[in-house]
């Protein structure tokens, strides 16, 4: 006991630091500090049959002064959170930190494991029950380059059979997309999903009535799947998931080499053939793959009705007076005559789909885009439903505007080409602007990379940039086209 010790050597009139060096000499592999001594000589003197197992060295906890009042509340209102107890000590005046509390809290609910609530452990039925979970480690490539590997783990409880998905992040599109892709490999859809609490599946807090995140209710109800969550802080209720993340990880990341990402996907891909088409599971005994078929058969009227890509999130929005509705950080062009429309938006992995009343648009989805995404219709029908020069050519100059750098580029040479008139540029723009509605986007955006290039920001140049073979002569007129 070093606090007695120390009090013993203060009994012999000796200095602190002589104190310090006889307690340190005694017990190197514990050596003692000045500042120690003086602090221990501080506190009360400890009884010679003290436990030292009752005992916490150093400073008591700035949190055993409310152990009385905790304990109350607990008794009272076992339910309650520990965040819940946290806040509630927090008006009381408690100022301590979180760390001392939780571990008072601990104490309180199960005083040295005595009395703890004993587990229950169950099997699933063949196809009732489905765990998800993400995991996430870093791991260094033969060439040393580092990267954080993220991956979502769904595994059967009755086969024990895993699917891995390598994810870019752990927000709740990539959730449920991910939930998708572990639903096709396994071919069927089981009944119960069980997940943790994350703010990408509740959206409620903690202690409060459960809401599950619209993407994932919605993906459920499409399905007739349930989703069942987990009680806070205890992972041991999925444990057939959680060992799958932590064998993912240190049986997998951490004990293989990689080149590069197509080298983790092939080497990914195999291990799982082996993981479960040739290994007997440790919880059953059994191959996963093999008692993946009672699961199918036990399913057979559940299929998968769409792939991971196909999947479409609902995302209910309004047409803006800009005639385009927000979608994941980029603008998408919609009918410019249903402006303030209440819209719903059919968001797929690769394509943004728009429904207004029956009518459809689709556009390549490209998230976080600075640039407008506009479908040619849509940009005749706008131009249509404006009125004014100043207007109408405003827009078709910011039309070529959202093509992208190179017709950024090429403007810029224009505009300053035609000087401090504040119409100058207008017919050069509306000459370019039907020369983007006959070429379509592409076409006109490289033509126009082209001329700034060479250093050619005329219309002409732009001309002879789309049609290389053919000689340009003559005049151009307000369509673009060259008269000869």
């Amino acid at each position: 006991m070093t606090r007695l010790a120390v009090h013993h050597q203060a009994a012999l009139a000796r200095s602190h630091a002589e104190i310090a060096a006889a307690i340190t000499r005694m017990q190197p592999q514990e050596p003692i500090s000045v500042r120690s001594v003086r602090r221990i000589l501080s506190e009360p003197k400890p009884s010679e049959g003290e436990e030292p197992s009752k005992r916490r060295p150093g400073r008591p906890s700035c949190a055993e002064p409310y152990r009385h009042l905790v304990a109350t509340l607990l008794e009272r209102e076992g339910d309650l959170s520990t965040i819940e107890l946290l806040r509630r000590l927090r008006e009381q005046g408690y100022k301590g930190g979180k760390t001392a509390f939780y571990d008072l809290v601990k104490s309180l609910r199960s005083p040295d494991g005595v009395g703890s609530e004993p587990m229950v452990r169950f099997e699933g039925m063949p196809g009732e029950y489905a765990q998800f979970d993400f995991g996430e480690r870093w791991i260094e490539y033969v060439g040393g380059q580092r990267r954080r590997v993220i991956f979502f783990v769904g595994r059967l409880k009755f086969s024990r059979h895993v699917h891995v998905v390598i994810v870019p992040d752990q927000k709740a599109e990539t959730l449920v997309r991910a939930v998708v892709a572990c639903l096709e490999a396994w071919q069927c859809v089981p009944l119960v999903w069980v997940f943790d609490n994350p703010k990408t599946v509740r959206i409620s807090p903690i202690g409060k009535p459960i809401v599950i995140h619209s993407y994932l209710s919605g993906l459920a109800a499409e399905v007739n799947a349930a989703v069942m969550l987990c009680t806070p802080h205890q992972p041991q209720q999925k444990g057939a998931v959680e060992r799958g993340v932590g064998w993912f990880k240190n049986g997998f990341l951490a004990q293989r080499r990689f080149v590069d990402d197509a080298d983790l996907q092939a080497q990914m891909s195999s291990w799982l053939e082996e993981a479960n088409g040739r290994r007997p599971s440790d919880a059953t005994g059994e191959v996963p793959a093999e008692r993946l078929r009672r699961e199918r058969l036990a399913l057979v009227d559940r299929p998968m009705p769409f792939t991971a890509a196909e999947f479409a999130l609902r995302v209910p929005v309004t047409v803006l007076p800009t005639g385009c509705v927000y979608v994941v950080g980029t603008a998408y062009s919609a009918d410019p005559k249903r402006v303030g429309a209440p819209a719903m938006v059919l968001l797929r992995a690769a394509e943004v789909e728009i429904v207004i009343s029956g009518q459809r648009w689709v556009h390549a989805r490209k998230d976080h885009c600075a640039l407008t995404q506009r479908l040619p219709e849509h940009r005749r029908d706008m131009l249509g439903a404006v009125h004014g020069e100043r207007k109408r050519n405003s827009f078709q100059r910011q039309c070529l505007w959202e093509l992208g750098q190179e017709a950024q580029d090429f403007l810029e040479g224009l505009v300053h080409g035609c000087g401090a008139r504040l119409t100058g540029w207008y017919r050069p723009v509306a000459q370019l602007f039907a020369l983007l509605e006959e070429h379509g986007d592409t076409e006109l955006r490289d033509a126009l990379g082209r001329c700034h290039a060479a250093g050619q920001h005329d219309v002409a140049a732009v001309v002879r940039a789309l049609r290389p073979r053919q000689a340009v002569q003559g005049t151009i007129g307000m369509n673009g086209e060259v008269t000869p």
